[in-house]
């Protein structure tokens, strides 16, 4: 869900004067930033579909579904280590010079927390399916 909700709730509505309204971007750059929310969503709606259809102990499909739900977000993180880009605002010139929360001085990117809780939830998922499956393996063994 998040993948659904985050990217596009957020960058679109409460950021938008930061994303698709920005003035100093070009409009190629508009096109990349729509092509993620439009990217965000079709993984989002294909892993909840995988999650709809398929039963709970088809391990693949589960491991699928996982990967779907966090593939954007593996790549926002990836995003980052590319050259002249940026997780914050910092220096924007339509939003100011926004600072992002530090802890101990690291400083903590909101959209970088979303991404990997939403990774850690995937995995946890799919690894209490896996759990689940093995249980329901191991008590089919005993009652044969």
């Amino acid at each position: 869900m998040s993948t659904l909700v985050i990217p596009i709730g957020v960058d679109a509505i409460l950021l938008a004067s930061g994303h698709m309204n920005n003035p100093a971007w070009l409009p190629h750059a508009k096109l990349h930033c729509a092509m993620s929310f439009f990217a965000a969503a079709s993984l989002g709606i294909s892993a909840l579909a995988i999650l709809n259809v398929r039963p709970a102990y088809d391990l693949f499909s589960m491991g699928l579904a996982a990967f779907l739900g966090s593939a954007f977000w593996i790549g926002l993180i990836a995003s980052g280590f590319w050259s002249g880009t940026s997780y914050g605002f910092l220096n924007d010139p339509v939003l100011g010079n926004i600072r992002e929360p530090e802890l101990f001085g690291i400083v903590i990117y909101p959209n970088v927390v979303a991404a990997i809780i939403t990774i850690v939830i995937a995995i946890a998922g799919y690894w209490f399916a896996n759990q689940a499956t093995l249980i329901e393996r191991s008590r089919l063994k005993e009652n044969a």
